[in-house]
């Protein structure tokens, strides 16, 4: 497999499911990151920058930047980025998750979404868990992934809850052991706006790890990448299986992946490299419309 950057493994990572047409404040930080990552990998790769404190000084300096980074630069951050990805055939744009919930295609409103490619976006993932759940020392790269990942939002999709503390454990040990890790590990490059948005994501993260709790999700469907949907469909006299069968059936034909997954004693569905749970349910218009809704499984 081909060699990629750590900002261009950033970017498949961060870039999936996120919306392409529109901002949000998940794709912002996202493409913030990119930056970031862009600049570490910069000053890493000039030698005199490996004196930790103009190294650190430079990185601070160039953060501050990227805090300030207007729309105009971030859309152009974004489509050179995702040019390339693309040009690679890795990344692709496909009809938006959101875009098959009743309110939207009854309505025909057109929304897009990025997909990475599933194999090398597994091979990150599993590469970055490998790494810090089962070595005894973080490589550099994995180190730069885990602070790009931690200040975009992103590590949830990677670890769950129990696993987060001993990624931060490795980060605290690699902090002490290089002073150059530390310098990294201890920035920021979301503005004040965008950590608003992060916190939220961060609480609906930890909250959700209660599936009796998954349905506030309906309530902010803009914030995170991964939305709640509800999909039209015939409820009396049909099983489990059935439901997730037409639910499968109405994504594919609207230009989604879809994977079965057993879960333990449930099945899951596995939509363009992100977990859904199916569960009937009912919307209330002048008459009650049946269907089910499909909720984002959250580790």
């Amino acid at each position: 497999m081909k060699n990629y950057t750590i900002a261009e493994q950033f970017a498949v990572i961060a870039l999936n499911a996120q919306d392409s047409l529109h901002e949000s404040v998940a794709k912002n930080v996202a493409v913030a990151g990119i930056a970031a990552a862009k600049t570490v990998q910069t000053l890493l790769y000039e030698e005199e920058n490996r004196d930790a404190a103009v190294f650190e000084q430079k990185l601070r300096e160039q953060l501050d930047g990227i805090k300030k980074m207007k729309r105009k630069e971030r859309n152009a951050l974004e489509k050179e980025f995702t040019d390339i990805l693309k040009a690679e055939g890795i990344l692709k744009e496909i009809p938006n998750l959101l875009g098959c919930d009743m309110n939207y295609y009854t309505a025909n409103v057109t929304m897009r979404e990025y997909k990475s490619d599933s194999a090398l976006y597994q091979y990150i993932i599993e590469k970055i868990r490998t790494c810090v759940l089962e070595q005894t020392e973080l490589p550099e790269d994995i180190v730069i992934l885990l602070w790009l990942f931690r200040e975009s939002g992103c590590i949830h999709d990677i670890f769950s809850q129990e696993e987060q503390e001993k990624v931060r454990i490795k980060l605290i040990q690699a902090a002490e052991e290089k002073f150059l890790y530390k310098a990294i590990l201890e920035q920021e490059f979301h503005s004040a706006v965008w950590l608003l948005g992060l916190k939220f994501m961060n609480w609906k993260h930890k909250i959700f790890t209660n599936p009796y709790l998954e349905g506030v999700n309906l309530m902010f469907p803009f914030l995170d990448r991964r939305q709640a949907i509800f999909i039209d469909m015939v409820i009396m006299g049909t099983s489990v299986k059935d439901r997730r069968s037409a639910a499968i059936a109405f994504l594919e034909k609207n230009g989604h992946t879809c994977e079965e997954i057993k879960n333990g004693t449930e099945t899951i569905v596995k939509v363009d490299n992100e977990y859904y749970r199916i569960f009937p349910s009912a919307r209330s218009f002048k008459i009650p419309i049946q269907g089910v809704e499909l909720l984002p499984v959250y580790k």
